[in-house]
Parts: structure tokens; sequence; C-alpha cells
């Protein structure tokens, strides 16, 4: 029994050329090269299968991105006939590359804010008039939260801070 045909996707000239030019791009990312590569073998109607075995990857992954591919094709073909969107196409081209959102809970700390704490780490207690000779994780959270870089950080977070990166702290 034949096994059911694959949508077929539209991709024109000129999206071809933003998708080849991303797939030679030595600077771009893994992943977006391998998918720009990937939506260019799908154009070409193979076969699912065919074209998981030339990409080395599962066939689940070519369905994927077949689908989304079909799901933006409409957007990418009116940014494209649209003149006053001509250098949009390659962002959108780069977005419908782009994975989809995680879920789970948004961060807590912000990168800003990690890099502060350190900072405040390396410096010496006696600078911010402390009179301990080395941070302790309790009197780091605390001086953290004096500064006001983080509201209520907890020193059990500041250490984990710390045993992150093997940073040591002032001695």
């Amino acid at each position: 029994m034949p096994t059911p045909k694959s949508p077929s996707i539209a991709v024109s000239e000129q999206q071809k050329e933003i998708l080849s030019k991303i797939a030679r791009q030595s600077t771009a990312d893994f992943r977006e090269v391998s998918r720009a590569s990937l939506i260019l073998e799908i154009e070409k109607g193979k076969p699912n299968s065919k074209i998981a075995k030339v990409m080395s990857c599962s066939i689940d992954k070519v369905k994927h991105w077949r689908y989304k591919w079909l799901a933006n094709q409409d957007t990418l073909m009116q940014i494209e006939t649209d003149p006053q969107n001509a250098n949009q196409l390659e962002k959108s081209i780069r977005e419908v590359l782009k994975d989809n959102p995680r879920p789970g809970a948004p961060v807590t700390y912000s990168s800003e804010q990690y890099c502060q704490i350190l900072a405040v780490a390396l410096e010496h207690p006696e600078e911010s008039g402390r009179p301990i000779s080395q941070w302790s994780s309790r009197e780091l959270a605390d001086e953290c939260n004096k500064r006001g870089i983080t509201s209520g950080i907890s020193d059990r977070q500041v250490g984990r801070f710390l045993k992150r990166n093997r940073c040591e702290t002032s001695s």
C-alpha cells in the first residue's frame, strides 16, 4: 500500500536565493543553516523519507518543517510582493526558521542582575562597609538586596550562582 503524498511547498526564486545564502553562511547558527537546507530539499518535491535519508534527520523533522513552511508561505509571498518590504523578506524567513518559544517559567534574574551579583562577589567586603574579610552567601545576598540589584534574593540562590561558574569570592 503506497504512503500518502506530502503536500508540496511553494518557494519563490527570491526566497530560494535567501535560503541558499543562509545555507552557505559559515557564521550562521547551525540550526538555521540545516533548516534552510532542509526547506530547499523539501521544495524539490522529494518524499519525506528520501529527504530524511539525504539530510540525516528524522522523518518527523522533515514533516515538521514542511508544515511550518506551508503555514507561513502565504505571509512570505505577501511580504515579497509588497515593494515597501524589500528587506523584510530575509528577516521573516529567518523568523520562520527559528524555534518556537519553549514552555516554562520565565527567568527570575536577568543576565544583568547575574553579572552585578558576580561583580559584588569580586569586591572586597570592606569596600561595602562590612566588617568581614570574605563574603559568605548570606552577606552577599544581603548586600545585593541592600544595593537594589535584586529584591529578596536568598543566600542559597547566591550560593548557586557562585557555584555554577565556580567563582571564588575575594579573600
